[in-house]
C-alpha cells in the first residue's frame, strides 16, 4: 500500500525502535527514522490495544512522511528569511522593529502552524489505514480521540494557534477518511 503513495520513501533505511517512557505526560512522538516514544500516561485514554495501534499508526506515519525534515526546513526558510528582512531593515530601527513584530507571528501563525496541522492529519488518516492493515479496527480512532479531548479539559489554544487541529477538526476528518480505512481491515482475532 505504501509504496503505492505519491513521494513515498524507502523503509529499508528505518530502524523501527517502539519505547514506553514512564511519564504522566498524555502523549506520544516519533522521531525521523523510527524511534517512536508512548508515556505510559496515555495508556489509560487509549483503554485499549485498537486505539493504541491508532497512536502507533499515527506516529509512524509522521516518520514515514517525513513530517519532521519538513518541519525543519519549513523553521530555516522561515528563519533565513527573518535575517534577510533583519539585515534589510537593520539601518531603520523602526522598520526593524516593525518587520519583527510583524514577521516573527504571521510567519508561525501563517505558515508554520498550518503546515504541522496539515500533517497532523495526514497521520491521522494514513494512520488509521495502517491500523486497520494491522487488524485492528480503525473505528476506534473516533473515541479515543474524543477520550484525548475531555483529557484535554478545554486547556488547549485556539486552532489558529496551535500545531494541532481542533478536536472536533480532527474528528470530523477521522470521521471522512474511514471509509477508506475500513477497506483494509481485516480482524486477525
Amino acid at each position: 500500500y505504501y509504496r503505492n503513495q505519491p513521494n513515498s520513501v524507502d523503509l529499508s533505511s528505518y530502524k523501527w525502535e517502539f519505547n514506553l517512557v514512564d511519564n504522566a505526560q498524555v502523549n506520544a512522538w516519533c522521531m525521523p527514522g523510527g524511534k517512536v516514544v508512548v508515556y505510559t500516561g496515555l495508556l489509560p485514554v487509549t483503554k485499549n490495544e485498537a486505539a493504541l495501534a491508532v497512536v502507533l499508526g499515527h506516529e509512524i506515519t509522521h516518520a514515514i512522511a517525513q513530517h519532521g525534515n519538513e518541519r525543519m526546513s519549513q523553521a530555516a526558510i522561515a528563519q533565513g528569511i527573518g535575517v534577510a528582512g533583519n539585515v534589510f531593515t537593520s539601518g531603520n530601527a523602526k522598520a526593524n522593529q516593525l518587520f519583527n513584530g510583524v514577521f516573527a507571528p504571521g510567519a508561525q501563525v501563517g505558515v508554520l502552524l498550518p503546515n504541522s496541522r496539515k500533517q497532523e492529519l495526514e497521520a491521522d488518516r494514513f494512520g488509521l489505514i495502517f491500523t486497520a492493515m494491522a487488524g485492528y479496527n480503525p473505528q476506534e480512532a473516533i473515541p479515543f480521540w474524543q477520550r484525548m479531548a475531555a483529557a484535554g479539559d478545554g486547556q488547549k489554544p485556539p486552532q489558529l494557534l496551535s500545531s494541532h487541529p481542533a478536536d472536533e477538526t480532527r474528528i470530523a476528518q477521522l470521521q471522512k477518511y474511514m471509509p477508506e480505512a475500513l477497506k483494509y481491515y481485516k480482524p486477525v482475532r
